[in-house]
């Protein structure tokens, strides 16, 4: 608990400190605390934080990967915890938010550079993630990607 208050601490400085990374349109507070979710994501993918990870997601959480395969909550924090995939880089950049009530979609590009199974990869892409307000709490529903290059 003390490493995730540390790193959203971190990344809460480095968010607000990188224009890029946020839309340029005016933004509700929980649009921005989406925002920094979407953050941390990417370090806890980096740093291979399922557990992490596992309280941003919804219980009927899919993914669509990279390679077009679908990934339930369980078998995409079982991708997270994978040591043979080492992430030197994972970052979001672009996201524009579209705010409808208790959702929140944010879309935006995303670039990942590391090694899978000893060998290198690098994917230029989009991503589209859906957030939804449950309870007074914000959780990632679904998450797409595509590749825009390898």
């Amino acid at each position: 608990m003390k490493v995730f208050g540390t790193l959203s601490l971190f990344f809460g400085f480095w968010l607000f400190s990188s224009p890029t990374l946020i839309s340029e349109t005016p933004q509700s507070d929980d649009a921005s605390k989406v925002v920094a979710m979407e953050n941390l994501w990417n370090q806890m993918q980096l740093n291979h934080d399922a557990a992490a990870m596992e309280k941003m997601l919804d219980e009927d959480f899919v993914l669509t990967d990279y390679d077009g395969s679908l990934l339930n909550k369980s078998q995409f924090l079982d991708s997270i915890k994978d040591m043979n995939v080492k992430l030197t880089q994972e970052m979001s950049e672009g996201m524009k938010l579209h705010e409808h009530g208790n959702t929140l979609v944010i879309t935006g590009a995303t670039r990942e550079k590391g090694t899978q199974n000893g060998k290198p990869f690098a994917h230029n892409g989009r991503f589209t993630d859906t957030w939804m307000k449950k309870n007074g709490t914000w959780l990632c529903v679904a998450s797409h990607l595509g590749v825009v290059s390898k």
